[in-house]
């Protein structure tokens, strides 16, 4: 039996996960990695990961293959780390090199949300599907495309899927990314944080004061959904221009790729009906009838675990990609 290895090399955790095609893991591994230096963080993941595969009595010659997730901007087609934002200290890291020469084993190197569609695509809402979109609704917002079995890329930039950042207001916000009007800028967690911190005074009466104790500075989508299922209008309003704009990009993909399923993460499955049946409320007004009814529109099913499969679902599909045997 082969196994697999993957990475996820996160803002703030860094996991290791051993597992199989099934998705059966056999041994997990996490740290933080909140301000850390590679050069220290590096050798313990080569560690870790033959302590794991140890421990599961198994040898490096019994792993077919490794997969790292890891953040973008980067250097993708060389395996290097360029300029993670959440990791000031990981500039120009080729970790990519570095774990082949540790484990002396093929890898890989992919784009985080990336991994996120092709973990569901192989273990979760997506298995079965040809044509997927996975979106990632946290903090900002990604996306992993599948069309006709195969994990979409681009061209030389590797940055295909990058749907967060499709312009859907002229001269809009400002976007984190530097582009005026992102999908992103209208509907991730921290861009909506930043706006409730800038339009809070203008809203005094507000149930957002309360529950942040007067302290902008604690404004988040936690307390924008307390606000919203209390009935405040603040909260209302924005929830309101939340769901039209993510119905707005919905129906862009929708249009654009004919998926099977367009499957969403974080925010979705943890808030539940109250996000999502406001976005379908609108999604007829932004694609086409025959699209949009071809499209199953659903939640995350490895939800939190998601990081412990995505490595391994990236090397999974190096596998599948060099014409090797995935099991």
């Amino acid at each position: 039996m082969s196994l697999l290895l993957g990475f996820d090399i996160g803002g703030t955790k860094i996991g290791i996960g051993l597992g199989d095609h099934t998705g059966k893991l056999y041994g997990t591994s996490r740290r933080d990695n909140r301000n850390t230096d590679p050069a220290e963080v590096l050798p313990w993941m080569a560690n870790e990961a033959k302590r794991l595969v140890e421990e599961a009595g198994m040898k490096l010659s019994d792993i077919a293959a490794f997969g790292i997730s890891a953040p973008f901007p980067a250097d993708a087609a060389r395996g290097i780390m360029t300029k993670p934002t959440n990791n000031p200290k990981w500039r120009n890291v080729p970790i990519l090199d570095f774990m082949r020469e540790k484990l002396g084993i093929p890898g890989c190197f992919e784009n985080d949300a990336n991994c996120g569609a092709l973990a569901e695509w192989f273990f979760g809402a997506g298995k079965g599907c040809r044509d997927m979109i996975y979106l990632t609704m946290s903090t900002g917002i990604g996306g992993g495309i599948i069309a006709a079995g195969n994990l979409v890329r681009g061209n030389r930039a590797l940055s295909a899927g990058e749907l967060g950042h499709i312009c859907i207001q002229l001269n809009g916000r400002k976007c984190s990314c530097g582009i005026n009007g992102c999908y992103e800028a209208y509907c991730g967690g921290v861009a909506l944080a930043h706006r409730m911190q800038e339009e809070i005074a203008d809203h005094p009466e507000s149930l957002l004061n309360e529950l942040s104790e007067n302290d902008p500075a604690k404004l988040d989508m936690v307390l924008l959904e307390k606000a919203f299922r209390a009935g405040d209008a603040y909260a209302a309003e924005l929830w309101e221009e939340m769901s039209l704009r993510n119905a707005q990009a919905f129906g862009l993909f929708i249009n654009s790729f004919n998926p099977e399923k367009l499957i969403l993460g974080t925010l979705a499955w943890a808030i539940g009906d109250i996000y999502i049946d406001p976005i379908l409320k609108h999604l007829d007004k932004f694609c086409w009838e025959a699209p949009r009814h071809g499209c199953e529109i659903v939640c995350s099913v490895l939800k939190r675990e998601i990081s412990s499969y995505a490595g391994i679902a990236a090397a999974m599909n190096y596998l599948k990609e060099q014409g090797g045997n995935i099991i």
